[in-house]
């Protein structure tokens, strides 16, 4: 194969796949944003922002830990399952995404102080925001794209927040991550046949900050909620595997990349103005355009016969920034028992000229149920989440001159299961 058609599908096939890797959390969530972080939230729709009357505030806004009395400490979990269902343009041939049910756990804590100054909280969430994994078939049609696919970022945000009026609370943190990733894909032969490259160890450590604030209408038992998360910046560092008949052309090496995930402004409404009823709505924006590119650069060894820098790209995207809108309710049954459900609309941030066979991207929509019971000192909250893709085929389009040339369409489901165990102490 010539050079320069083997530097195209290896270019495309990289950046396709690292961005498989930070894209596909929409598969359960906004963005790449998993937002499924505490079981009574995401029993409505996730719109929480406005409420945040339990240690999950911390990730939905931290201003309402004041809310908590004495120490409180959450637990729980997500299972994810997402169905995906490749049908090629070219072929006819379809390709289902193979079974995966990552975990993804979540942890809280927070104290408010009493004998030092009962207006003073302070918190610590840890929980993974960015996460998924992917396999694809080893011979699937986009195999040059990806075959595998791993992303784990863990956050952890310590959060003091101040009670300023019997009405209004503000509060700020800190967000550190723990980011770690690796995917492989296919890439033509050379001379005797098909090869792999593995992209494995990749780690970034980027910190960020969080602001919320939270105030109470008491006169019309209404409370409004602002959160604001800063972006992060993450800058991978790994190491890149060559497998396959043709692999002596080309020494393993060093791989680098950087992504900016966005920053995002959620705005939140809660009333409870309907006895035994809590409504809520929120609207978040994520702002996108900081995808402008996801540059990559292979190391170069003298020892290649084929120069691994011919592989670097400057991965041009141009995402646009999106909206998720929010609408969930609460249903008090008893004073032990909560019925919960929502439903939110998510926009992707992918336009049609950067669509990628690898990010089976599009509008979400998705409807949510729970249920919560309460004993004096502990509460279990378990929550269902079905959502569903807009159809959506990738074509010619495409502006970057590495990308890929598998035409066809996706549909896409997800399902995430949450569970949530608190203690007040």
């Amino acid at each position: 194969m010539p050079e320069r058609l083997l530097k195209k599908s290896l270019c495309g096939g990289l950046l396709g796949t690292l961005l498989f890797l930070l894209g596909s959390g929409q598969a359960w969530a906004g963005g790449v944003s998993f937002t499924e972080q505490g079981a009574a939230a995401s029993g409505k729709a996730n719109a929480f922002t406005g409420e945040a009357n339990d240690p999950s505030a911390i990730f939905y806004n931290p201003a309402g830990i004041t809310q908590l009395p004495g120490t409180q400490l959450m637990i729980g979990t997500s299972i994810v399952k997402l169905d995906s269902t490749f049908r090629s343009s070219t072929s006819g041939e379809s390709t289902q995404l193979q079974d995966q049910f990552p975990i993804i756990p979540h942890f809280y804590i927070t104290h408010r102080f009493k004998q030092w100054d009962e207006r003073v909280s302070v918190g610590l969430g840890v929980y993974t925001p960015f996460g998924i994994v992917v396999d694809w078939p080893d011979n699937w049609q986009g195999r040059f794209n990806t075959t595998d696919a791993r992303l784990r970022v863990t956050v952890y945000n310590p959060t003091v927040a101040y009670q300023v009026t019997p009405e209004f609370s503000a509060a700020a943190g800190i967000r550190i991550a723990d980011a770690g990733a690796e995917f492989e894909q296919k890439f033509p032969q050379i001379i005797f046949g098909e090869n792999k490259v593995r992209v494995h160890d990749l780690e970034a450590h980027p910190v960020g900050w969080n602001v919320g604030f939270l105030y109470h209408l008491k006169e019309i038992s209404t409370s409004v909620g602002l959160q604001f998360r800063s972006e992060l910046q993450a800058k991978f560092n790994g190491s890149a595997d060559f497998t396959g008949p043709d692999a002596f052309l080309i020494e393993n090496t060093k791989f680098h990349t950087s992504v900016k995930l966005p920053p995002q402004l959620i705005l939140g409404v809660s009333t409870k103005a309907i006895p035994r009823w809590t409504i809520n709505a929120d609207i978040e924006w994520e702002g996108w355009r900081t995808v402008g590119s996801i540059p990559k650069s292979f190391d170069t060894t003298t020892g290649s016969f084929v120069a691994q820098s011919n592989f670097n790209s400057q991965g041009l995207r141009l995402w646009k920034n999106s909206y998720v809108f929010r609408l969930g309710a609460e249903y008090a049954a008893t004073d032990r028992i909560a019925l919960r459900g929502g439903f939110f609309y998510d926009q992707t941030p992918i336009p049609k000229e950067t669509f990628d066979p690898t990010i089976p991207n599009a509008d979400l929509y998705a409807l949510t149920a729970g249920l919560g019971y309460r004993w004096e000192a502990t509460s279990v909250d378990i929550a269902y989440l079905f959502g569903f893709y807009e159809k959506r085929a990738i074509n010619g389009s495409t502006i970057d001159p590495a990308g890929s040339t598998i035409f066809g369409s996706y549909s896409t489901t997800a399902q995430v299961l949450v569970l949530s165990v608190t203690q007040r102490f």
